[in-house]
Parts: structure tokens; sequence; C-alpha cells
């Protein structure tokens, strides 16, 4: 027996060095201003690149899980791409729009919110440490691969009874959806293992990933994104050096990403009329090797011209500024700021649940859509739902001024889950890391209504520290920091 030696890692490829910027955000940013940085819309393009390094500078974190920058970049890239695509097509910005709307103004405050949840996000999560880092590569290789598979397994089960029990009771959906969320957490800290090099650890892993992307793939909402993104996250956290063989994987990695979103993007609408068997309702009546060859079977039939119009279609898909300058146009024009209602309705409904609480009113994203808009958007008639978004509702509810402060507020608590879980003495490091990222990764999406948002961040929170306290250490006490820190090799 004898202590844990930090130099075992360094035979696994691991560097990490603290740097100002993620490697390839200079490359990216150039990349953008010389593909669509220059047309009609100089000044928005030049304004997102300068939001983009300053949110790097204020939340790239090396060797943590990089799920801060993650919910900063994910929006950056919804409320920005509108300009950089604008000016490849030479037109400006609301002409670019698919509806009258100030989609000009809509992408300058959409800037500036973003920055302003940088800086929250860092106020929120404190400084990086070295020591953080260190802990979560001594943990993850404390304990054998097999380990993190049972741990992977179990949270996999529970993952699938909550979503099956949620649909016989209604009245405790919220908190049972809230398992499948913590799943990732487990995930996160397997392929966190393997990637740092833990014996055994590619096999398992591999079938993991292969598991989460199949019952991605057949999902209703074809979730494959979820399994990519926390992989991605667990793989910059270990801090592999960069080797021409892995650059050609993470290349590869990413045009498959962007290859499915393209085909999904094409095939989505006839899939989901398939699955739902033409009910306008949100829900799979197929099995899953039904959906799986009804979705092949729409795949084989794209041709050149389908896969070039879903390509476009994505583009303007990502971008989610177009709701938000329609807003501008009729709030407070047609309809006055909400002064906090919004907010407030997103604050106190997750301890509000439905079980005691059965009249509370159901959220419907297109109906606030249609009454600060003044558009008529399809709603849950025809099994859709449109949102504005959180930073679109901080609008509605506080102005042009006072919506920095709400986002503000939001954005620092954001970064205070994810410094309380990093230090919190049960979960400091990898569970932690695993839990924060886990929780947290829902925000990181520009269309999400701030009532779904804090709703489901509140929720899972709660749920995650009646894990820590009252399941782990029952059922995987290997898990738990006081318990690793006992082990040796």
């Amino acid at each position: 027996m004898r202590s844990f030696d930090p130099n075992l890692t360094r035979g696994h490829g691991f560097h990490i060095q603290r740097s100002l910027l993620p490697p390839g955000a200079i490359a990216a940013a150039l990349a953008l201003l010389v593909l669509g940085g220059v047309g009609p819309n100089t000044d928005l393009a030049f304004v997102s690149i300068v939001v983009l390094i300053a949110g790097c500078l204020l939340l790239w974190r090396p060797g943590e899980p990089p799920i801060l920058l993650f919910i900063f970049m994910l929006p950056w890239l919804q409320g920005a791409i509108a300009s950089f695509h604008a000016n490849w097509l030479g037109m400006s910005v609301d002409d670019f729009a698919q509806f009258p709307a100030d989609t000009r103004t809509a992408i300058l405050l959409t800037q500036a919110g973003l920055l302003t949840h940088a800086v929250g996000l860092r106020v929120g999560a404190g400084p990086w440490r070295r020591h953080d880092v260190n802990l979560m590569r001594e943990q993850a290789l404390a304990l054998p691969m097999r380990r993190w598979g049972q741990g992977y397994v179990l949270a996999w089960g529970v993952s699938f009874a909550a979503l099956t029990f949620a649909w016989f009771v209604p009245g405790l959906s919220q908190i049972l959806l809230a398992l499948p969320t913590l799943k990732w957490a487990f995930y996160f800290m397997l392929a966190y293992a393997a990637f740092c090099g833990a014996p055994g650890g590619k096999h398992i892993f591999a079938a993991a990933f292969l598991v989460e992307l199949a019952f991605g793939i057949g999902a209703f909402f074809s979730d494959f994104k979820t399994v990519i993104f926390v992989t991605t996250f667990a793989a910059v956290a270990s801090g592999r050096r960069m080797t021409a063989k892995r650059l050609v994987s993470i290349g590869a990695l990413t045009m498959l990403v962007l290859a499915l979103a393209i085909v999904w993007t094409a095939v989505k609408g006839d899939y989901r009329r398939i699955v739902s068997e033409g009910q306008a309702a949100q829900i799979v009546s197929l099995d899953y090797t039904a959906r799986i060859g009804q979705l092949g079977g729409l795949v084989v039939e794209l041709d050149a011209s389908a896969f070039s119009g879903a390509f476009d279609k994505l583009l303007r898909r990502i971008t989610y500024v177009e709701l938000f300058g329609a807003t501008i146009d009729y709030v407070p024009n047609y309809v006055p700021h909400q002064r906090g209602a919004i907010l407030w309705d997103a604050v106190s409904r997750p301890f509000m649940p439905r079980l005691f609480f059965p009249d509370k009113a159901i959220i419907e994203d297109s109906v606030r859509t249609n009454e600060f808009t003044g558009m008529k958007v399809s709603g849950a008639e025809q099994g859709t739902s449109i949102s504005l978004g959180w930073v679109a509702e901080a609008y509605i509810d506080f102005g042009r001024y006072g919506m920095f402060l709400s986002i503000l507020a939001i954005a620092t608590l954001c970064g205070a889950i994810y410094r309380g879980f990093m230090r919190w003495q049960p979960t400091r490091g990898l569970l932690g890391a695993a839990l924060a990222t886990a929780i947290l990764q829902g925000a990181g999406f520009l269309e999400t209504s701030i009532t779904k948002l804090f709703g489901s961040m509140i929720v899972s929170l709660l749920m995650a520290w009646l894990l820590v306290k009252l399941v782990l250490p029952r059922v995987t006490p290997w898990l738990l920091t006081t318990s690793i820190r006992r082990l040796r090799w």
C-alpha cells in the first residue's frame, strides 16, 4: 500500500497549464471574421467577437469541466450567428430576419446581456485553483474503473425508472425528471476517469457512450447532442495533450455532430409525425426498433438538395434573436414591461409542486411568445412550443437597462452553484464538478425560458443535495470525497 503519487499521471498525456484563453479561441474568432465579418453588419460582427473573447477570458478554467464557458458560448453563438450569416449573404440582419423585427437592437442587447452573464458566472464561481484540478485527477485514478462503471449503471437504471414513473404520476414529474439530469453527473465521472487513463476505461466508456448515443437518436427530440457535449466536457477537463491523432479525432467528432444536426433538421418534422402517429403532441407511440427503422428510412431518402436546405435551416434554427427583435417592437409600445412578474413566477414556481398545488398554471411558452410579440406562433394545440428565451424575458420584465441586473443575479447564482459543489466537503473535486455540470448544462440554450430554466435548476439542486446526504452514503459511499481520500494505491 502506498500513497497516491501525482507523477503517475504524467504518462497519460496530461498537461494542465494556466492559460488565458481556451485552445483555438483566437483561430475561431479570426475564421468568423474572415468568413462573415465584413458586410452590412460589420459593426455587429465586431461587437460579437469582442464579447466572445471577453467571455473566454472570464470563464476559461483549465483542467475543470468547461460548463461555465459552455453556458456562455452556446448562447453567444445563438445570439451572434445572424450577424455573420447575414454578412455572408450580403444583407442586413433586419432584412435577413424571417419576419419584421428590430433584429439589430436585439443582437446588441443580447451581446451586452451575455457579457453581463459571463461576469456574473465569474463572480459566482470565484477564482481558478490548481488544487481543485489536481484533486479531481487524483480522485479519478484512486478508484478502479469498474467503480465508475457501477455508479453510471445505477444512475442509468434510476433515470430509466424515473422517466417511466413520470408518465404515470404527473404530479411528481418535475421531481422525477430531475433524476435523468443527474445521471449525466455519473456519465461525466466515468468519461473523465477514462480520459485520465484509468486501466480498462476505454471499453467501459465506449459502451456507455454508444448506449447514450443510440437512445438519444431514437427519442422524440433526438437528443444525441447531450452525450456529445458531456463527453467533450470530460475530455477538455482531463487535460490530455493535443496530438495529431487526437486533433483528427476531434475534427471527426465535430463533423459527426454537424452531420447529425443537419440530417435531424431535414427529417425531424416527418419523423415526429410518424412516431406520434399523427397526434399533435410531443409523445412517442412506436417502440424503439420501429422508430429507428422509420428514422433510417427518412435518412436514406435525403438528397443533396434536401441536405443543403437543411444546413441553411439549421443555421437559422440556431439563431435566436429574431423573436427578441419582435418583442422589442411590441414591448412597451403595446404591452407594458412586467416589473419582475416573469422572474417572480420563475423563482416561486419550484417551491409549489403540482402535487400540492394542482391549480398551478401550466407553462406554455408559445402563449407567452404570442402575448409579448403580437404574433401567432404554433402552440400546444399543434404539438409544439416556441419560447422567447431568458434574455428577452429579462427585457420584458425590466426594460433595456434593468434587464442586466436580472441577468447578473441569475448568472451569479449559477456560478455560485458551481463553486458550491466544487468546494462542499462531501463533493469536493470530481463529484462536485460532475454534479455542477449536470445541473447547469440546461442553462446553455438562449431559447430556454427563465421559468423552465430556474425551475429545473432548483429542483435538480435539491435532488443533488438529497442524493449526497441520504443516498450515496448508503449505496455508493466510495463516491464521496471523504471516502476517496482514505483510499490508497
